[in-house]
């Protein structure tokens, strides 16, 4: 999917069928997720006020999670070769999910593959270097704090192999740490972006890496 609209409305129409799916009415989900039944009936009409916190709520309330629900989202939309391929190494939903709504929101088509281990990527990038004939991301966006292998040797990791080292990397990590920003650059990090707390910002900031890498700068194929 391509723009904020066609995220949001696919997340709504599967809310809504998940609920019918478990049998509830707008009301129970309403009481289980301590929410306002008006506002469940708008979130399944496609509003666009939906938070984290109340996006949080709803996926317990029907016993999934935000990453589940937002994978599913992603499996139902249509591929394209011409689409930006996107790796996020992030294991915070929170973060995973105004990721993808950032991404949405800008005006490039793309594909989000989404890690949530530093062990879950470091098998699926040992595939990559192996498999001559998989695909492999335009872009990765890696957070530093992961469980099971450190963001810095993921970073590695990438770097050393040459079929993935011209891949730009930028760090997306809640860090601001001098020392980060050095070790990440010392390893070959092409960006290093503190997550901004303000929406917008983190918004304008992703917009920006993306617009740089595939708008202005070129990178090889």
């Amino acid at each position: 999917m391509s723009d904020e609209s066609g995220l949001l409305n696919d997340l709504s129409l599967l809310i809504r069928r998940k609920r019918e799916e478990a049998g509830m009415s707008q009301t129970e989900l309403a009481n289980r997720s301590g929410l306002h039944r008006t506002y469940i009936n708008n979130i399944e009409k496609g509003s666009k006020n939906m938070s984290i916190e109340s996006l949080k709520k709803i996926s317990d309330a029907l016993g999934t999670t935000i990453t589940e629900l937002m994978a599913e989202v992603e499996s139902s939309g249509d591929s394209s070769s011409q689409k930006i391929r996107i790796l996020l190494i992030e294991d915070n939903p929170a973060d995973v999910f105004m990721f993808k709504r950032c991404v949405a929101r800008t005006d490039f088509g793309s594909t989000i593959e989404v890690l949530e281990s530093g062990k879950a990527a470091q098998a699926y990038l040992r595939k990559l270097t192996e498999d001559e004939s998989a695909e492999i991301p335009d872009i990765v966006f890696l957070d530093l704090n992961l469980p099971g292998r450190s963001g810095l040797d993921l970073l590695a990791d990438i770097k050393e192999g040459s079929r993935l080292r011209h891949v730009p990397v930028i760090i997306l990590t809640t860090s601001s740490n001098p020392v980060d920003v050095k070790r990440t650059f010392s390893g070959y990090a092409n960006s290093f972006l503190t997550k901004p707390i303000d929406p917008n910002e983190y918004e304008r900031s992703i917009g920006e890496v993306l617009n740089y890498w595939f708008a202005t700068s070129s990178i090889p194929d």
